[in-house]
């Protein structure tokens, strides 16, 4: 292609090596895929988007299916594109930003000089993540109406996420995707002739979408217009609190491999993005994980075999992050008293392997919000017009008594003990813990357990607070405090069982009714674990307890759990009981009894084996070695 004139733009042979548009002194690359024998035109808008010029791909130069021009002294009012093949509109993948019709193109001026954004690198240890959807958090959030559903929006209410004691969030979808789908979202609606899936496509509210824009932050989430310059404004704020953004981002499966990848670097250079969850059958995992420009980067992904990528050492980071609903299902089992749970739920309280870390929750953006899962037994999916086979059927929720809302105080107690127990489950856990918004608010969404459709007053966070979910966030602000001073309930690796540095007890032990001893039969719903804090002498607070013992008790009656002989000179204090509306004690509460300690039913209780209160005896030798 040599040199021309069209309509007064200068067109050139351009780079085909980079997909998108790529600015240059000289002019602006326009790259795109273009099928082989097919012909295409990029088309140039104005701010309108209505169509301005028209120029041809050359099928020289190329790079594969990439063809491109270079169009010099581009004037000021050509604000977007698009490309037209065999007459059919498509946009580019690789779009950094979407119009209403249109791609838009870059901004030509030179960038302006920015304060220096100080990434936190925190380590997943000292992670607790706040997962949410931006427009559904600030939709009725008390801010400027302008600001409702947006970046801008979410950046006002930092202040109140940071309040509740975490140091990173984790956003819902917010690149472009199409509102409207082929298939729903962990849908389980399908036709009744072929089993093929619903060709009905309703309104895509979470984002998980099969036709997406991975590269634009998604303009219906800007304040004004600019939802670069407001996206990389928020990541700056987040930094500013000493606080961790990450991205969700779904490749559905026959995802471009190499635009996906691109489309990660992108974020994380161009807005210092601090980490991704990945999910989709179309996620690159090679790429992502052996590409040294993310070896920094939180990679949360739903599974993973960290060892086929470390060959067996020990990563100097854990950026590897594993994130699935495991936790979540045995947790709420476990919660609700079925049999059989007891063991599996001792290895996930304690499961932080050295190769990768682990998230943990009891409630994500599929199933039932925290509170509906001790509210409801039933999907109640009525609202998204599938005749409520759309959802899993699979929830481990038990209603405590009445399907749905209910007057009865005894039901509504036992429901807020439940929550309080669910949290203490996620936050006294090693590994990284994830608290998805409103949960701290009690939040509903009726029991619909798949509102991807629900761009209504059911999908948004309720703010009108009352008593009830006053006093929960006040907990979850307790318990993250907690977690963050005890440090071993966050160790950087696994608990190994033993006491391999001498201190007297092992770092981590198991009990029940007998001390040394803990039953994991069918049976069982009760679970004592001893944690010795001598092992993290070093890193804890001045006065932080030497001795931790937490007891579950997920039975429906009283339990007694046999306490382990302390040094001398230690004493068993009750510092929380969720049995209680104010759960930590102000003062820890030394124990009359130093042997036996009876657990309310369905409650957990931290002891802590401080120095002081009445002489305890020498350390009884265990029937057993632990």
């Amino acid at each position: 292609m040599e040199k021309k004139i069209i309509e007064s733009y200068t067109v050139i042979p351009g780079n085909p090596e980079q997909a998108g548009v790529t600015i240059h002194e000289d002019g602006i690359n326009f790259a795109f895929a273009v099928p082989e024998g097919q012909k295409a035109e990029l088309i140039i808008t104005n701010a309108e988007g209505k169509k301005k010029a028209e120029i041809p791909l050359p099928e020289q130069p190329a790079a594969g299916s990439l063809r491109a021009v270079l169009i010099r002294d581009l004037p000021d009012d050509a604000a977007g594109y698009y490309y037209l093949v065999k007459g059919r509109k498509e946009l580019d993948p690789y779009a950094g930003l979407l119009g209403k019709d249109d791609c838009r193109i870059p901004d030509r001026k030179p960038a302006e000089t920015v304060t220096e954004d100080i990434l936190p690198d925190l380590r997943p240890e000292d992670l607790m993540i706040y997962k949410l959807h931006v427009k559904g958090f600030t939709k009725k959030a008390k801010i400027a109406a302008g600001l409702k559903g947006t970046f801008a929006g979410l950046g006002k209410m930092l202040p109140y996420i940071k309040g509740l004691g975490f140091n990173a969030v984790e956003l819902m979808p917010a690149y472009e995707w199409c509102d409207r789908l082929r298939v729903q979202p962990f849908s389980a609606a399908r036709e009744e002739s072929g089993g093929r899936a619903s060709a009905v496509k309703p309104v895509n509210y979470w984002g998980y979408s099969d036709v997406n824009y991975y590269f634009a932050p998604k303009r219906a989430y800007s304040a004004d217009a600019n939802p670069c310059a407001e996206f990389r404004e928020l990541v700056r704020a987040c930094h500013a609190e000493s606080m961790e953004l990450y991205m969700e981002f779904y490749f559905p499966g026959g995802t471009d491999p190499a635009l996906a990848h691109a489309a990660l670097r992108s974020w994380k250079m161009k807005y210092h993005v601090d980490g991704f969850h990945l999910i989709g059958d179309g996620v690159p995992l090679d790429l992502v994980i052996r590409d040294p420009m993310l070896s920094r980067t939180k990679l949360m992904i739903e599974f993973v075999d960290a060892d086929r990528y470390y060959r067996g050492t020990v990563p100097v980071r854990r950026n590897l992050m594993l994130c699935n609903d495991e936790f979540e299902h045995t947790g709420r089992a476990f919660l609700k008293g079925d049999e059989g749970q007891t063991g599996k739920f001792a290895a996930l309280i304690r499961r932080n392997p050295s190769s990768h870390a682990v998230v943990n929750y009891m409630a994500n953006v599929n199933g039932f919000t925290l509170f509906d899962s001790v509210s409801y037994d039933w999907k109640h999916n009525e609202e998204n017009g599938e005749d409520n086979r759309d959802g899993t059927v699979f929830n481990y929720s038990w209603n405590c008594g009445a399907e749905g809302p209910s007057r009865r105080k005894n039901v509504r107690e036992l429901r807020l003990r439940q929550i309080r127990n669910a949290l203490m489950y996620v936050f006294l856990s090693q590994g990284t813990p994830l608290l998805y918004a409103g949960d701290e608010q009690l939040n509903t969404q009726k029991g619909n357990n798949n509102a991807y459709c629900c761009d209504n007053p059911v999908g948004w966070l309720d703010w009108s607070s009352g008593r009830d979910s006053a006093a929960m966030t006040e907990f979850v602000k307790e318990l993250t405090a907690y977690r963050r001073q005890n440090r071993i309930f966050h160790m950087p690796g696994e608990l190994k069982g033993t006491d391999y540095r001498s201190l007297g007890m092992p770092d981590i032990s198991f009990h029940d009714s007998r001390a040394w001893m803990c039953s994991f039969e069918n049976v069982s719903r009760t679970l004592a674990v001893m944690y010795n804090g001598l092992y993290t002498q070093k890193e804890d607070r001045e006065g932080a307890p030497g001795y931790y013992y937490v007891v579950y008790n997920a039975y429906w009656n009283p339990y007694r759990f046999a306490l382990p002989d302390l040094p001398k000179g230690f004493s068993w204090f009750l510092a929380a009981d969720t049995g209680r509306s104010a759960v930590f004690c102000r003062e820890p509460e030394l124990l009359r009894d130093q042997k036996y300690f009876e657990a309310a039913e369905r409650t957990v209780c931290i002891l802590e084996g401080r120095p002081g209160g009445e002489p305890a005896a020498e350390p009884a030798v265990p029937e057993e070695a632990p």
